[in-house]
């Protein structure tokens, strides 16, 4: 059986991809339950998902950084919580195995290329793009 390969876009605008065995990418559910119900859809034993790192930065309000660390803190709870194995990348180390730079049309581009099949059309659709290279990095990677 082919292992299912995710890749996790934290935040409001992120979005989860699956680019194998199929191309699917799902804009980030708003609540834990949402989140987990969807995260069930996939084989635990079978998945291994690739989260995007984060940390705080310099600048950012106290609210919004807290908002931000509790959505990080869910999605990492729930994949523990559902036993989905799951590698923490950093932003700089999957964009320059995959070619990308922080634009965000920059990683739009590459993915509307890579999986034509995905809907990328919207400028915010950043975060589905992003998730979806996330995984293809993963999937570079053997899935380990």
């Amino acid at each position: 059986m082919m292992p299912t390969i995710l890749g996790i876009d934290p935040g409001a605008t992120g979005a989860i991809a699956q680019v194998q065995p199929m191309v699917a990418v799902f804009d980030m559910p708003a609540t834990a339950h949402d989140l987990a119900a969807l995260l069930r859809t996939f084989d635990a034993a079978a998945t291994m998902a690739y989260v995007e790192s984060q940390h705080s930065m310099p600048g950012q309000g106290v609210a919004s950084t807290f908002k931000f660390g509790v959505g990080y803190g869910t999605i990492l709870g729930v994949l523990a919580a559902l036993g989905i194995a799951h590698r923490l990348v950093t932003p700089a180390v999957w964009k320059r195995g995959m070619g990308v730079t922080a634009d965000k049309a920059s990683a739009r581009g590459l993915a509307q290329q890579l999986f034509p099949e995905a809907s990328l059309a919207r400028v915010k659709d950043h975060g589905r793009a992003e998730s979806l290279l996330l995984a293809a990095w993963g999937l570079r990677q053997g899935g380990r």
